[in-house]
């Protein structure tokens, strides 16, 4: 049953790790927010098919350091079994096996020594149906979701707003929307972290956005960072 909090609509997120303590970590995380629960959480193959056939949850997160599970295989059977309730993968570094868990059908890909933060943002944005991959500094992924032969093809309501910037700031929207932090862009771009930082806040304030998860919808939207099965029209992610 469905929490009462005052909210109209509280999303069900089932966690999976062979990792007792991991489970009870993101359970604590997630439930102190209004608008989501952790309907259940799983260890093991027959855990997450009872799990799902049960629950049927609007998200899953998935702990991608386990010993007893293949993640790629818990995706494909999740897309079979609840193709509506995309994936977010929590992985120790981004290597050879992001490939394979995007191809399995991976919605987001997030590093699991992210903020809380930054772990809840992923869950709203996964949920509402983007793709997100994070941080930058895989480059062979940045690389694989950047526009083809380095064209860019922003598209999409908005994009005339890209007009407002200069050319650094839209430099720093992309970067950010691929996930790189401000220290990050700093060793990209050549610069001092106090000067992205200011390039950031007058990217926000230009293109009227609240905040940095925000400025990755925004990016999306148009068509400036792509991932597989990136549809166009999305909502809006809730953020708070």
């Amino acid at each position: 049953m469905r929490r009462s909090t005052g909210v109209l609509y509280c999303m069900r997120i089932l966690v999976i790790s062979d990792r007792t303590v991991i489970r009870a970590g993101y359970r604590m995380l997630f439930e102190g927010k209004p608008d989501l629960e952790v309907s259940g959480d799983a260890g093991d193959m027959s855990q997450i098919k009872n799990s799902v056939d049960g629950l049927r949850p609007d998200v899953v997160v998935i702990d991608s350091e386990t010993n007893s599970l293949d993640t790629a295989e818990v995706i494909r059977f999740l897309g079979a079994a609840v193709p509506s309730a995309p994936a977010l993968v929590l992985v120790g570094e981004f290597d050879d096996q992001v490939q394979r868990l995007l191809r399995a059908g991976a919605r987001g890909l997030l590093l699991n020594r992210s903020s809380p933060a930054e772990i809840v943002a992923a869950v709203r944005l996964v949920a509402a149906g983007y793709s997100l991959l994070f941080p930058c500094r895989g480059r062979r992924l940045v690389d694989w979701s950047a526009p083809v032969d380095g064209e860019e093809k922003e598209k999409g309501p908005g994009r005339e707003r890209l007009g407002r910037l200069t050319r650094r700031e839209v430099d720093v929207l992309r970067l950010i929307a691929r996930g790189c932090s401000n220290a990050e862009i700093a060793d990209v771009l050549f610069v001092s972290e106090s000067t992205v930082k200011s390039h950031v806040q007058r990217m926000l304030d230009k293109l009227d956005l609240r905040n940095r998860v925000h400025a990755v919808i925004y990016a999306y939207e148009i068509g400036m960072v792509r991932t597989a099965g990136l549809a166009a029209g999305l909502p809006v992610a809730p953020v708070g």
